[in-house]
C-alpha cells in the first residue's frame, strides 16, 4: 500500500485508528443521546484517570492494554456507584452524576500527583491521558484500538432494533417482554467501553465530547435513527481525521482538543444550515408562519368590511 509523500507510516496507522474510534464514538453515542445518558458517559470518562493510575500502580506496567483495562474497570465502578446513589439515596440524576464525576476525577488527580511527587519510575506520560496523546501510540496500539472500535460498532449493529426500541419507547418495550433494564445497562456499558477506547485520542477530560457532539450534530440533519446513526459515525470520523491532520500540520498543537474543536465546528455549521432544524430554516419557517397569519388576519378584516350590515336591511 502506497502512502502520501512526507507522511510517516506510523502517522497514517494512528490516523486510521483514530478515525475508527471517531466513527464508533458517533455510532454508540447516538443511543446515549437518544436515551438521555450523555452525562453518564462523562462520569465514566472522568473516572478513567483513576483507573489508569491504579492499573500502573498495581502492575508497574505502562503498556496501553493494561492501562485501558484499568480505565474500563474504573468506568464500570463509577457507573455502579451512580446506580447505587440514585437507587438508595433518592438523589436526582444530575446531582448523582456530579458526585460520581467529581469524586472519581479528584481521586485520579490525587493519585497522579502522588506518584509524581514520589518520583515512581516509569510513571512519566500518564498525565497524557488527561487530554490524549496519539503521538505515543504504536502501530500495535492503533490496531488494537481500531479492532475494539469495530467490535463495538458490530455489537450495536446486531442489536440495533432492540436499542432503538428502548431508546424511543421503553414502556412499550417492557410491555412487549423486552428486558429493558438489561438492554439499558448494556448500552451504558458499551458507552463506557467507547469512552475508554477514545482515551488515547481525546483524553479523560474531552472524550465525552467525541461521544456526544457527533450524534447531536447528526440529529440536526435527520429524524430517522437509521440515518442518524451512520451520519453520527461519519461526523465523528471527519472530526477525528481533521483533528489528527491539523495537529500533524501545526507543531505543538494537541490532537485531542483539536479533534473536539473540529467536531464543534461541524456542529456550529449544522446549527445554522441544517435543512429542518437549522437556525436559518427555523427562522424562515417562523417568518413564513407570521406572514401567513398576517394574510389570514387581513383577509378576515376585509371580509368583515365587505359583508352587509344585517341591521340596515
Amino acid at each position: 500500500m502506497s502512502q502520501p509523500a512526507g507522511i510517516p507510516y506510523n502517522t497514517l496507522v494512528v490516523a486510521a485508528a483514530v478515525a475508527a474510534v471517531g466513527f464508533a464514538a458517533g455510532v454508540i453515542g447516538s443511543f446515549g443521546v437518544l436515551r438521555r445518558r450523555a452525562l453518564v458517559s462523562d462520569a465514566a470518562a472522568h473516572a478513567t484517570l483513576a483507573g489508569v493510575v491504579a492499573a500502573f500502580l498495581a502492575t508497574g506496567r505502562r503498556d496501553l492494554p493494561t492501562l485501558l483495562a484499568g480505565a474500563f474497570a474504573a468506568a464500570v465502578l463509577a457507573l455502579g456507584g451512580l446506580v447505587v446513589i440514585r437507587r438508595f439515596t433518592r438523589t436526582r440524576d444530575d446531582a448523582a452524576t456530579a458526585i460520581v464525576l467529581g469524586v472519581s476525577f479528584g481521586l485520579g488527580i490525587a493519585l497522579l500527583a502522588g506518584i509524581s511527587a514520589r518520583g515512581i519510575p516509569g510513571a512519566g506520560g500518564l498525565e497524557h491521558f488527561l487530554l490524549g496523546h496519539t503521538a505515543a501510540l504504536t502501530a500495535g496500539d492503533a490496531t488494537a484500538l481500531a479492532a475494539a472500535a469495530a467490535l463495538a460498532v458490530l455489537i450495536v449493529w446486531l442489536g440495533l432494533k432492540e436499542a432503538t426500541l428502548v431508546a424511543f419507547d421503553p414502556a412499550f418495550a417492557a410491555a412487549t417482554g423486552w428486558p429493558v433494564a438489561l438492554i439499558d445497562y448494556a448500552l451504558v456499558t458499551l458507552m463506557a467501553a467507547m469512552v475508554v477506547v477514545g482515551l488515547p485520542a481525546a483524553g479523560a477530560v474531552l472524550v465525552t465530547a467525541l461521544v456526544v457532539i457527533p450524534p447531536v450534530t447528526a440529529r440536526l440533519w435527520t429524524e430517522r435513527v437509521a440515518t442518524m446513526v451512520p451520519l453520527a459515525g461519519a461526523i465523528g470520523l471527519v472530526a477525528a481525521v481533521g483533528g489528527v491532520a491539523t495537529s500533524n500540520a501545526v507543531p505543538r498543537l494537541p490532537t485531542g482538543p483539536t479533534i473536539v474543536l473540529v467536531a464543534a465546528g461541524v456542529f456550529s455549521l449544522s446549527f445554522f444550515v441544517a435543512p429542518r432544524r437549522g437556525w436559518f430554516a427555523r427562522r424562515r419557517a417562523a417568518v413564513d408562519a407570521a406572514r401567513a397569519l398576517a394574510e389570514r388576519l387581513r383577509a378576515a378584516a376585509a371580509g368583515e368590511q365587505t359583508a352587509p350590515d344585517p341591521r340596515g336591511a
